[in-house]
């Protein structure tokens, strides 16, 4: 076949000129964001595969359907080099921005800022050269205590109350999990399980090698009540 017009062009993450077999995780997605939106419960879900099956094609496509749909979300990449809190807040900031920025003075997005900006100073604490602004001046004991478990369900809590009072829905989407610490993932489930409990819209989706359905199991035993896994695999011939 002649190179240029070939369409195979395997990468990290390259899109495939047509995203064939994974329509029921992209169902799963959509069906996950809309019942949020209309204030019904539905679990955020994972997906667990080995390198080169397609997970970042998928997280990038889910990240890419839910803002056509006029939903918030953001989408990072774990490492080991950053804690997970330091490579949320930027774009939880953003999106906070982008809440804000649709009509009427909204309180419920206002109280998410100063809920950020506690959040973000109890962060400076632990992390010297961890540097981000925001003019505005904190809620005094709220996510600042240091604690991640304690401080992350909090801030998630503020954030999805600011979606729903703007009538939307919040994806958190995150990829490379398996590269977070057993901490950070306990803050992660208890985030999820706050919110999830107020029935509040705001879900998570990720994704990890293999050994991300130890490190969930271990982090919090109900994670399998919470956590749809949905594993990926190569697609058949068909």
């Amino acid at each position: 076949m002649n190179k240029v017009n070939n369409p195979f062009s395997p990468g990290a993450g390259t899109p495939p000129p047509e995203l064939a077999g994974r329509q029921h995780i992209l169902e799963k997605a959509h069906i996950l964001f809309e019942r949020l939106k209309v204030g019904r419960s539905e679990k955020s879900f994972l997906m667990v595969g080995l390198r080169g099956v397609g997970k970042t094609v998928l997280l990038n496509e889910i990240n890419r359907l839910s803002q056509q749909d006029g939903y918030k979300s953001i989408l990072i990449e774990a490492h080991e080099r950053k804690p997970l809190a330091a490579l949320l807040l930027p774009p939880l900031r953003q999106l906070l921005f982008q809440l804000d920025r649709m009509e009427n003075l909204s309180q419920k997005v206002k109280r998410g800022f100063n809920v950020l900006k506690s959040f973000m100073n109890s962060l400076k604490m632990k992390i010297q050269d961890f540097e981000i602004s925001l003019d505005i001046d904190p809620e005094i004991g709220t996510a600042d205590s240091g604690d991640l478990e304690s401080d992350l369900p909090a801030l998630f809590e503020a954030i999805a109350e600011a979606a729903m009072d703007r009538k939307t829905a919040v994806a958190i989407i995150i990829d490379e999990l398996q590269y977070i610490s057993e901490q950070e993932m306990s803050a992660l489930i208890m985030a999820i399980h706050r919110v999830a409990q107020k029935k509040l819209p705001l879900a998570l989706v990720g994704a990890g090698l293999p050994q991300l359905v130890g490190l969930t199991g271990k982090s919090k035993s109900y994670s399998e009540r919470l956590l749809l896994q949905c594993e990926i695999i190569s697609l058949e011939k068909e």
